[in-house]
């Protein structure tokens, strides 16, 4: 596709870092009324998920304290689909993995209270059975990220690696110290500050942590997954968003819960009609509840 017709158009600077490192920052990708905007979008759709939840960080399990996390906000409030969908950040993942056409594979809120833990080191796309599929994650923060309050360091050229171990970022188990995986040669991550309207890009592939928040306040991001459309199910072991568009191994991905947001549609994607779980990782759907009449 020429690039004049993408809304936002990348230099070729940023792509070839983005292939180089395997994750790059753009900033000023969002203006401060857009910013706002769907700030406070999220901010509403989040508390109504998590209203009922009262703990204290303390109170909360190890996986808990890393984040609040609530994802597929995009099928749940019109507000956050207008960001979830937005086609130039669309077209924007679309050129950094150099492919025509991009899905939304998910959308999630990322809330680190104040005292919330440091995220474990690991890779995204090992708890997908989606192969190696291409696939990009753009980091948006609401607020200005530090080490101080919840930055997220990268391994630098980690994706080339391609697929490791699996890490237990729940912590049930041992997670595995990916760190000090020999594929890896050693790096050691690079930790990113981040203004409110840049946006950082990463690999699927990319090894990445978050440092724990010292601050007085929550740190706000929310992050967009955009998969290759042509992407495909290599394996048969659950995952929500296959499992409830009933998508086999071997099988392309596809139906309302994996919109095709680039080249993007006049209207935006209507949402699915099974839903998940409010608040962590979602495992299981549910249809809203019918009305009598």
């Amino acid at each position: 596709m020429a690039k004049s017709q993408y809304p936002i158009v990348l230099d070729q600077t940023i792509i070839d870092a983005y292939q180089q490192n395997g994750f790059v920052k753009t900033d000023n990708v969002l203006s401060d009324r857009e910013l706002a905007q769907y700030a406070r979008a999220v901010d509403n759709e989040v508390a109504v998920r998590t209203t009922a939840d009262l703990r204290d960080v303390s109170e909360k399990s190890t996986y808990e304290q890393s984040f609040i996390q609530c994802m597929r906000l995009w099928e749940t409030s019109e507000q956050v689909r207008a960001l979830s969908c937005h086609p130039g950040l669309a077209g924007m993942a679309a050129q950094l993995l150099g492919v025509e056409s991009v899905r939304l594979w998910q959308d999630q809120a990322l809330y680190k209270e104040s005292g919330g833990r440091e995220t474990t080191a690991h890779q995204d796309e090992t708890f997908w059975p989606i192969g190696t599929a291409p696939l990009v994650s753009a980091w948006i923060p609401f607020d200005a990220v530090t080490t101080n309050n919840g930055a997220m360091a990268y391994v630098p050229g980690s994706h080339r690696a391609g697929s490791l171990k699996t890490v237990d970022i729940t912590h049930q188990s041992e997670p595995y110290d990916i760190l000090r995986d020999p594929k890896l040669g050693g790096k050691t991550p690079q930790w990113v500050s981040v203004d409110p309207g840049a946006i950082v890009w990463h690999d699927g592939f990319t090894v990445h942590q978050a440092s724990a928040n010292n601050s007085d306040s929550t740190r706000r991001v929310f992050t967009i997954v955009y998969v290759a459309s042509e992407a495909q199910r290599v394996k048969p072991w659950p995952c929500f968003p296959l499992d409830r568009e009933a998508i086999k191994v071997g099988e392309a991905l596809g139906g309302d819960g994996l919109p095709v947001l680039w080249p993007p549609s006049q209207a935006l994607p209507t949402p699915p009609r099974i839903i998940g779980e409010k608040s962590g990782p979602q495992q299981q759907g549910s249809a809203p509840a019918k009305t009598a009449g």
